[in-house]
């Protein structure tokens, strides 16, 4: 069973048609911005805490995450999943409580989806170019967030995406003859990111979001590793071949380690940003 997305007025008739018992909101933000505002009856389980918490979670209700904007709940919802300790349906509130409440959310478009090619070895090189679109982007990131708690994260996040692209070129070398690592590399363009956004576009917008930037980059990277992370378990489990599928398995378990290195940094930042708002 995977994960569902609902859009608010798809929950306000959840809400209304589900007993309390069969079902359950969990809150990911940090406790400040529940304290702020939060959907009545929602369990509050900050991201960052969530996966030494799953105990917590009923595992016979179904249970719909969210967050600000549907990014950190799209991960705690996979963290849930992966536990096995739900046995329930999982949803992520589309747009999160910023939807919720009516609000627009400016700046990016949604992923699209990336479909695999019909050739195999054409898919691995569209992923080692996405690996260096995002290495591009969180290098970029990394510069404009100097001095803010994520700036060390991205910069080594963006290394790790040279390592993931590494061990895509590896696997292609035993199958067939490419051309050596950095050769290959630096031919490619890297034009889109990790999920489907087109690398031009969210660097022109970097700078743009206001409020609490080193929250927003946090966010986006932590968008980028779920859909990396997706992206990567549909290939495990389509691949026929074992060393592929190996392969993809690791790439997955990589991004979801990243996502929880970002969760983590994400308390960090808006705890940075809320005790900077008290001293306003």
């Amino acid at each position: 069973m995977g994960i569902g997305e609902m859009y608010p007025e798809e929950l306000e008739r959840y809400i209304s048609e589900k007993k309390e018992g069969e079902y359950l909101l969990v809150d990911v933000r940090e406790v400040a911005e529940y304290d702020r505002e939060h959907i009545p009856g929602a369990r509050l389980l900050p991201l960052s805490e969530l996966e030494g918490r799953l105990d917590e979670l009923p595992g016979d209700r179904e249970l719909v995450f969210y967050c600000h904007s549907g990014r950190r709940s799209s991960v705690g919802a996979v963290f849930a999943q992966d536990s096995g300790l739900v046995k329930a349906a999982i949803y992520n509130l589309t747009g999160g409580i910023s939807a919720w409440e009516g609000k627009t959310l400016g700046g990016f478009p949604r992923f699209e989806v990336i479909e695999q090619c019909g050739d195999l070895y054409q898919s691995l090189e569209q992923a080692i170019n996405m690996e260096k679109g995002t290495f591009l982007l969180y290098g970029t990131m990394a510069g404009l967030s100097s001095g803010l708690p994520i700036a060390k994260t991205l910069q080594k996040l963006s290394r790790m995406e040279i390592a993931h692209a590494r061990a895509i070129h590896a696997y292609l070398s035993k199958k067939k003859q490419v051309k050596p690592f950095e050769e290959l590399f630096e031919e490619s363009s890297g034009n889109l990111v990790e999920g489907g956004w087109d690398l031009e576009t969210v660097v022109g917008q970097l700078g743009k979001e206001g409020g609490n930037p080193c929250g927003f980059f946090s966010e986006l990277a932590l968008e980028i590793e779920y859909r990396a992370y997706d992206l990567y378990r549909n290939m495990a489990e389509k691949a026929t071949d074992a060393d592929l599928k190996g392969a993809m398995l690791f790439l997955s378990e990589q991004e979801k380690a990243h996502a929880r290195l970002l969760a983590h940094r994400l308390a960090d930042c808006f705890q940075q940003h809320d005790r900077e708002g008290r001293k306003s």
